[in-house]
């Protein structure tokens, strides 16, 4: 199977610093006037546009043996099964900005972690991709949901990075990450 490397690993570094520097900021970056939206939605498209643009160069690895389709409904499980078992919050009012943003910062943190970090990661090793993309997925999250997501947050990033390790694609963990945040406002 033929699996993909980030090239120019200093300024992928930069990158990556950076865009979890953002995320660990947007609190900062709603203060002072700021239309939250506007904001989020353009911090979504910019590690969106990193991530996905940022160069590769193919690398051979050894070929992963589950299916797409499984991995999914098993990720999608763990976050059903989180929600009933954790109660999560009230249901709130179902608006397609909610919807649209949730769903734009699924994607654009699954692209930015389990793309780009991964990507990053994977030249250490596989468990330090998963682990790396999984613990920095976790710690972006404090700083808006406070310390007491850190364990929720870690599991979630453990289940979206063995899905993006198990199928060798983002786009698994996307989907999942997707379903998962509408599952939060359901």
């Amino acid at each position: 199977m033929t699996d993909l490397v980030l090239t120019r690993p200093r300024a992928a570094v930069l990158a990556l610093t950076v865009g979890c520097a953002l995320l660990v900021l947007r609190p900062v970056l709603l203060q002072n006037g700021a239309h939250p939206t506007a904001t989020l939605t353009a911090l979504f498209i910019a590690l969106l546009a990193i991530a996905v643009t940022w160069p590769r160069q193919a690398t051979t690895l050894r070929g992963r043996s589950v299916a797409p389709a499984l991995v999914l409904v098993l990720g999608v499980s763990a976050f059903v099964l989180g929600r009933l078992v954790g109660g999560g919050h009230a249901p709130q009012p179902l608006a397609l900005k909610v919807v649209a943003l949730g769903s734009l910062a699924a994607v654009a943190e699954e692209a930015f972690f389990r793309h780009f970090v991964y990507d990053a990661l994977r030249p250490g090793g596989a468990a330090l991709a998963v682990v790396g993309s999984a613990v920095l997925f976790a710690l972006v999250h404090v700083t808006v949901y406070g310390w007491w997501v850190l364990p929720i947050d870690l599991a979630a990033g453990f289940v979206l990075s063995w899905q993006r390790w198990a199928t060798g694609s983002w786009k698994v963990p996307a989907v999942t990450h997707v379903l998962a945040n509408l599952l939060v406002v359901l």
